[in-house]
């Protein structure tokens, strides 16, 4: 890890339970723990701080670690071990946690209080590809239209919830989709309940 460094608390939908670390790049540790890590984690209370460089980031993390080790709570179960991080996760902390945060702004570190509007803006960046991931799943698949269900392949559940993270963060995609794609979409999304209004 080098260079910029990014510390982030993330705490999980609906509980007093975070996760604390660094990284680099925080949508690929989003990503790392839950393919839905938008449905995983409450983005809009989660928040990153910039470092400006990655000893910097990994002080903040040990020293906090160190001050909230009797919050300190196994991974969720859901979290895949390859995704590693498991001794920081914290439960009970996000107060403290939030203390933490408004003591770095005041520091003058750059802070993103909102995580949801963070990775709203990644997701927005990275729009324009969705039309190449779609041909990329047609060339693997055939015409989305004799897909099978998502469940039925890695790759198309790799797509639903890629899509699916669009659709929790309310950003239209449908006019960089074929319509085929979106009515695959619609009968597969864990989000969407009108198949004929997908969008």
């Amino acid at each position: 890890m080098r260079g910029h460094t990014f510390l982030y608390v993330l705490p999980c939908v609906g509980e007093d339970y975070a996760k604390l670390g660094i990284a680099t790049d925080p949508m690929s540790r989003l990503q790392a723990f839950s393919p839905r890590y938008y449905a995983l984690f409450d983005l809009q209370q989660g928040w990153l701080v910039e470092a400006e460089t990655e000893q910097e980031a990994r002080g903040w993390e040990t020293h906090w670690k160190r001050q909230l080790r009797a919050h300190a709570a196994p991974a969720p179960l859901t979290v895949p071990l390859r995704a590693g991080g498991h001794t920081e996760w914290l439960r009970g902390a996000l107060t403290e946690l939030g203390s933490l945060r408004d003591a770095l702004e005041l520091q003058g570190f750059t802070v993103h209080p909102s995580l949801q509007s963070w990775v709203r803006a990644r997701l927005l960046q990275q729009r324009d590809l969705l039309a190449s991931a779609e041909q990329a799943a047609v060339r693997s698949f055939g015409e989305p239209a004799q897909w099978p269900a998502a469940i039925a392949h890695p790759g198309l559940l790799r797509l639903r919830d890629g899509l699916d993270a669009y659709l929790a963060l309310q950003l239209p995609i449908e006019d960089l989709l074929s319509a085929e794609l979106c009515t695959w979409h619609a009968r597969n999304s864990l989000l969407l309940t009108f198949a004929g209004d997908p969008w």
